[in-house]
């Protein structure tokens, strides 16, 4: 699993038949301080994350399968949820 937030969104004029349906975001991996890491990569989402939102990202490819019903798809992560932030005190 990966802290990592959105900064944008996948637009594909073809996909695997698979992925029809499923909103896919651009999540560039981030340090508990909200520095980038590493290079971004594409997840599915399946909680409605925004723009700017710190999620966790699986990047369990047997899971990610699971989740789009097609053991042959070549999708490999998936947000696995949103992270809220609590107030400052």
């Amino acid at each position: 699993m990966t802290l990592a937030q959105v900064v944008g969104h996948a637009v594909s004029s073809h996909c695997h038949p698979s992925l029809k349906g499923y909103k896919m975001l651009l999540c560039q991996p981030i340090d508990p301080t909200g520095a980038a890491t590493g290079v971004p990569m594409v997840a599915i989402d399946l909680f409605g994350a925004g723009m700017h939102s710190k999620v966790f990202v699986s990047n369990d490819g047997l899971g990610a399968r699971h989740i789009v019903h097609d053991e042959k798809s070549p999708i490999r992560n998936f947000i696995q949820g949103v992270i809220d932030e609590a107030p400052s005190l």
